[in-house]
């Protein structure tokens, strides 16, 4: 459409004066070298949040932005190659507006919305987020379409302008630790005190926990078929990429000393007794 639109508007003989071989060959050689660049400078930024992983979300965040600038710097050198007069570039600009709104509505609002992310920053590259029914570590922000990795690796692609329409939960904010919660289940004639100890003491021993913020341990009384103790830690991960590793360690630690001293006991005693709740 946009390039029929054009040959009605331009005549003939300036059409084929203007796409010739030299400005086809420096369009092309100018969207290699920015291909190039994006492609280089994203590993070299790879490099360098790897180097430092306290520093990787600052370093990840200026990817998308590289990336993005680069693309439309190349586009807009390629117009400029290729509409040598100011009436020629209104006019494929008009055809590709009718294009646009003619066939590619969802594409502009994909890129809309990407624009509005880049902007707004509800979430950005390393981000452990909540999207829908997605949830996993932001991998990849572009123009049309974000994606993140689930903590089983599975990739999911999400239209930006899905994103726009929906709630977005971030679990870290641009920075590399977030709250970890683990719930742990005992009988309900457990002494609370010393679970809440031994809770508290797991937390603060496991390897993956970040100690500058604070550790919390509380109890409840709940009822699902029957009566238990639900012993609820919450704790900082130093990075959330290890927030699966924290949980396990945790319960491991507080496990087994819930049954050296003996707070299992009614459970394990009990012949043919039901198993502890599932973790909700």
């Amino acid at each position: 459409m946009p390039l029929a639109i054009f040959l009605q508007t331009a005549p003939q003989s300036d059409i084929l004066q203007y796409f010739t071989a030299g400005r086809i060959f420096r369009v092309l050689l100018i969207l290699l070298a920015a291909w190039l660049l994006i492609r280089y400078s994203a590993r070299l930024l790879n490099l360098l949040a790897a180097r430092g992983p306290r520093a990787r979300f600052l370093v990840k965040w200026l990817e998308p932005i590289l990336r993005i600038t680069l693309w439309f710097l190349a586009i807009f050198l390629s117009f400029e190659i290729l509409a040598p007069s100011r009436e020629t570039f209104l006019a494929v600009v008009g055809s590709v507006a009718i294009a646009i709104g003619l066939g590619a509505q969802d594409l502009i609002k994909n890129l809309i919305g990407g624009l509005v992310i880049l902007g707004d920053r509800p979430y950005q590259l390393g981000d452990l987020v909540r999207i829908g029914e997605a949830f996993g570590e932001i991998d990849h922000i572009g123009l049309r379409s974000t994606k993140l990795t689930t903590p089983d690796d599975t990739r999911v692609t999400i239209p930006n302008a899905s994103i726009l329409n929906s709630q977005v939960f971030n679990a870290n904010s641009g920075v590399p630790d977030c709250q970890v919660v683990t719930d742990l289940f005992l009988p309900v004639a457990a002494d609370p005190d010393l679970a809440s100890r031994i809770g508290h003491e797991a937390a603060c021993a496991c390897p993956y926990v970040y100690l500058k913020k604070p550790v919390s341990v509380s109890v409840a009384d709940v009822f699902d078929q029957r009566p238990y103790l639900r012993l609820r830690i919450k704790a900082y991960v130093f990075d959330h990429r290890y927030e699966a590793r924290m949980q396990n360690e945790i319960t491991l630690r507080a496990k087994r000393e819930f049954r050296r001293l003996g707070l299992l006991h009614p459970w394990e005693a009990a012949p043919g007794a039901p198993s502890p709740p599932a973790r909700p």
